[in-house]
């Protein structure tokens, strides 16, 4: 597990209520090192409209626990690159009265150690992480136990995960990310993956830059039996708001 920075040269990029939320970009590191636009805007839609999303996902959980399953809420992000979303729902659910049973990091291996670093830099958010790396795995605690005691312990999962091929034999209850579609050859195995990870009941969440988007990619989501709709624009913030990103819910129909 990378060392735990000192908290001074740590430095908060956001906060989620009174939750910080320590990132430090570094493009250096290749594309997973920086944060996508539409990436900051999930982040700032988590930071100022957390009821909404913790609302939602209590909905899902509430509709699960009539039907026996009181575990709470499973998610996974795909594409992750640093972790960073990861960290902010983590935060959410942290902060809001949201039971969150795991989280599951994805994207392919050369970017575990990012989101393993921009994790393990938040433990004030997560309870246990494990790190799946070339058939083996490590588990670390976190400093999350210390939340309200009616919340439940976070765990937090980093692994490879390549869409249409990898099979990680459950459905979740939350699948998210940022610029997963910006290329025509990937909206394909992406929404295999969908199909793959998601139940009936599962609530999709991806943003999107327009320009690299096409409709042919929601044509897809259509045919495979997806219904999508986009978050009004006062769900994102200012600088992006206007058309050319966007926020969008899926489910199955």
């Amino acid at each position: 597990m990378p060392e735990m920075e000192e908290d001074s040269s740590r430095e908060i990029f956001l906060s989620i209520d009174d939750t910080p939320i320590y990132f430090r970009e570094d493009w250096n590191t290749g594309i997973g090192g920086g944060l996508w636009s539409t990436g900051l805007a999930i982040a700032r839609y988590f930071e100022h409209h957390h009821s909404h999303v913790s609302t939602n996902l209590n909905r899902l959980d509430e509709m699960k626990r009539k039907r026996g399953d009181i575990d709470g809420i499973s998610a996974i992000e795909l594409g992750s690159g640093n972790g960073f979303l990861s960290v902010c729902l983590l935060a959410l659910a942290h902060t809001a009265s949201l039971s969150l049973k795991n989280v599951v990091v994805t994207d392919i291996g050369d970017h575990l150690s990012l989101m393993e670093k921009t994790i393990s830099t938040n433990p004030h958010v997560w309870d246990e992480l494990i790190v799946t790396r070339g058939g083996s795995s490590s588990t670390y605690h976190g400093s999350a136990s210390n939340k309200k005691k009616e919340q439940q312990m976070s765990s937090v999962t980093v692994a490879e995960y390549r869409w249409g091929v990898d099979d990680f034999d459950q459905t979740y209850d939350f699948i998210f990310g940022s610029d997963l579609a910006y290329r025509d050859h990937l909206h394909d195995p992406l929404i295999s993956s969908f199909l793959q990870l998601s139940h009936q009941f599962t609530i999709i969440l991806i943003g999107v830059t327009m320009n690299d988007t096409r409709p042919v990619f929601f044509d897809k989501l259509t045919a495979a039996g997806f219904l999508y709709e986009r978050l009004a624009d006062h769900f994102l913030e200012g600088a992006f708001r206007g058309g050319n990103f966007g926020i969008f819910v899926i489910t199955r129909r």
